[in-house]
């Protein structure tokens, strides 16, 4: 197992980039809350030629916010069984930073970033090559974005699953601010945007149909959620808060499934925390109609063998499979990646296999729009050494089986990230 490193990325640690740093040979993070030195990421690139080897077109692209000032980009070719920098790829530049606020990718076509150090807005158009050009009118001048409250999640910044609207959580101000996507990717504030919520919202995520947005309210420093605003999703991305929200349960991150009858949550709890483990996996259903549709009621909930940190949940009805990705307790390795298959009644069991062994492993987990490929995100510090961040592209079989045919990929620097598939 690799050494997990506590600043990983986000609301608390594994996603909490803004402050990587080593204090007595412990890699840890929080913001600038421990008295730490700074460490020195380990430089990326010289990964060789993109993904075009043996003449098969790229199956995905991997865009990267690299602390330096540069989006960097990565091409999975299975074909030619290579993950590697994109070859001809040239970076856009960006204000250096301390990993980002979020990415987020809409209908395979346009790629967000959210940069806190400068307080703006980017986007970019997709190519086939995966090439980035500025789209007109960005960076959007965005101060919010310097006020989310040192880290918040892996989803501040997250598309409805047609990738029309864009929505970003404000810890700070307690709101959601929401844009439309035009035609040429090009941003426009939903009518009433800002909209308030009752907390400080963290992470965002919409069910697999794009008719609600869920909003979590939690505690980056202990990793806990407490309450889960849900908000209809009107015409022209009007929010409105559904009937009876916010909702009493304490995940860290839901994630919709593609028929958009059920959330499925993690608590993320960890001892690393100051917390008790918890071992399962939670099913929320949604009400389909009526006064109070979109409202949820926990259903079920799923033994697992480690505490989830974070869940990925494949986009496509054909999959119907839920990963869970974790450290242990104290945050000194990663554990297997865990695999449940989501029946049509809302169950979840354990795919064969699972936990997979002898795969890389990290602790952010996320799906190109095919569901057919999972990458898994984490960033460690070798004993004596500095900060390794990789990528590890995952297979998904037929039944959900886990496998990996293609090397680990080092980047260059923590920070948020995304994939998807070739326009």
């Amino acid at each position: 197992m690799r050494i997990a490193y506590r600043a990983l990325l986000g609301v608390m640690v594994a996603l909490a980039v803004m402050s990587l740093v080593n204090c007595n040979g412990y890699s840890c993070g929080g913001f600038g809350s421990l008295p730490c030195t700074a460490v020195t990421t380990g430089g990326g690139g010289g990964f060789g030629g993109g993904g075009g080897g043996g003449g098969s077109q790229p199956t995905a692209f991997v865009f990267a916010v690299d602390q330096g000032g540069t989006i960097d980009a990565y091409t999975l070719n299975t074909g030619a069984g290579t993950f590697a920098a994109t070859s001809g790829y040239t970076s856009p530049t960006i204000a250096a930073n301390e990993g980002g606020v979020g990415m987020a990718v809409a209908q395979k076509q346009f790629l967000y970033a959210g940069i806190a150090a400068s307080e703006e807005l980017y986007g970019w158009t997709i190519s086939s090559s995966g090439m980035l050009t500025a789209i007109s009118g960005m960076p959007l001048s965005a101060p919010f974005l310097d006020r989310y409250n040192g880290g918040v999640g892996q989803d501040n910044i997250i598309t409805d699953p047609t990738g029309t609207y864009l929505f970003i959580s404000d810890a700070l101000d307690s709101e959601v601010w929401a844009y439309v996507i035009g035609s040429g990717g090009g941003l426009t504030a939903v009518t009433g945007s800002p909209f308030i919520m009752p907390f400080e919202p963290m992470n965002l995520a919409c069910d697999g149909l794009g008719k609600y947005l869920y909003v979590i309210d939690g505690n980056h420093s202990t990793h806990q959620g407490t309450e889960i605003a849900a908000y209809s999703i009107g015409s022209g991305g009007v929010l409105t808060a559904v009937q009876g929200s916010p909702f009493a349960f304490p995940m860290w991150q839901v994630q919709g499934e593609p028929t958009g009858n059920f959330l499925i949550g993690t608590t993320g709890s960890n001892a690393y925390f100051g917390v008790t483990d918890d071992l399962h996996l939670y099913e929320f259903t949604i009400t389909q109609s009526g006064t109070n549709a979109g409202a949820i009621t926990e259903s079920g909930s799923f033994s697992t063998v480690y505490s989830p940190f974070s869940i990925a949940v494949s986009p496509n009805t054909g999959g119907n499979l839920v990963y869970s990705f974790s450290f242990n307790d104290d945050a000194t390795a990663f554990n297997p990646t865990e695999g449940y298959t989501l029946s049509s009644s809302g169950t979840l069991t354990a795919i064969s296999g699972s936990p997979f062994t002898n795969l890389g492993e990290g602790t952010w987990g996320q799906f190109d729009q095919s569901g057919q490929n999972l990458m898994d995100y984490g960033s460690y510090t070798p004993s004596g050494s500095t900060v390794v961040t990789q990528i590890v592209p995952l297979s998904v079989g037929s039944a959900g089986v886990l496998t990996q045919p293609i090397s680990t990929l080092d980047i260059a620097t923590p920070g948020f990230w995304v994939v998807t598939d070739v326009p």
